[in-house]
């Protein structure tokens, strides 16, 4: 982004489009299911049973859950600016999560914040959402949005101000440069220092359809390269992230299928022993 500057500094953070990443933390996952892993209750009472039958689901469910290659450093690395991510509440940590927990969110935070501290002249939006947990307080949201503040301290980009008002330039000369929602507005009602879930909508087009999605994902760019202020090779790695989703895609939907074949297997077995 520092190069871009010259281009962007008189600009809002609305008139951008950020390259980022889906499920950005799912890179590293572990055995251990999320709370709510299917988002289905029976898909996952089904689940829960085949472990304990030991049917070994994570041969099926691990490469399907896995949606990125790199770490959040690495990802930033590559130009990602912004980052979607899942949080759980496993009883006694925050973890990531997509089907099956990953790392430690606090992990995440500090490599994100680490990056940011070493590149002075950058920006990035975080959205913390999919809030899961087996039974969920309201102190554990606290430490949640407590963790997120500590963390990321003054760089945060306050919600008292008016992204009208406030330019790219402004924000790094401020210092404040990372927006992070949480979507749970009453754990932050009185911390503006974070924004709420809504304040920010990602471009991910919610569907299975891998046509829709390239669609959805081809408009998003040329949406991006019509900006007037941008020189028109400035998201060539907006382009090539594209095509490598495409892949990506067709390999999880494909995956997915098994999975969800798989599933129906299991219970069609249940029910016969049934």
């Amino acid at each position: 982004m520092q190069q871009l500057l010259p281009y962007i500094s008189h600009l809002h953070l609305f008139n951008l489009t950020l390259p980022g990443t889906h499920d950005a933390a799912s890179f590293f996952l572990t055995s251990a299911l999320s709370p709510d892993p299917t988002g289905n209750a029976v898909l996952d009472a089904l689940v829960k049973m085949a472990e304990k039958l030991g049917v070994p689901l994570q041969d099926v469910i691990t490469p399907w859950a896995l949606t990125q290659s790199r770490n959040l450093y690495e990802q930033a690395e590559d130009g990602m600016r912004y980052f979607d991510i899942r949080a759980a509440y496993n009883g006694t940590d925050w973890c990531s999560y997509h089907f099956e927990l990953g790392l430690p969110i606090y992990t995440h935070f500090s490599a994100l914040n680490a990056f940011l501290l070493l590149h002075p002249s950058e920006i990035m939006v975080i959205e913390v959402s999919h809030l899961a947990s087996a039974n969920l307080t309201q102190k554990n949201l606290n430490a949640l949005r407590d963790m997120i503040i500590n963390i990321f301290g003054p760089i945060l980009y306050p919600r008292i101000y008016d992204f009208n008002a406030t330019t790219i330039g402004d924000m790094i000369a401020t210092n404040q440069r990372a927006v992070v929602t949480l979507s749970d507005d009453t754990t932050i009602a009185n911390y503006t220092q974070l924004w709420y879930g809504s304040s920010m909508i990602n471009s991910y087009a919610n569907t299975d359809s891998l046509a829709k999605m390239t669609s959805y994902n081809w408009q998003q760019i040329l949406q991006f390269n019509s900006l007037p202020s941008l020189p028109s090779s400035a998201l060539s790695t907006i382009e090539m992230s594209r095509s490598q989703l495409s892949m990506t895609q067709r390999r999880m939907l494909q995956e997915k299928l098994q999975v969800m074949d798989y599933l129906r297997q299991i219970e069609n077995v249940l029910i016969e022993k049934g």
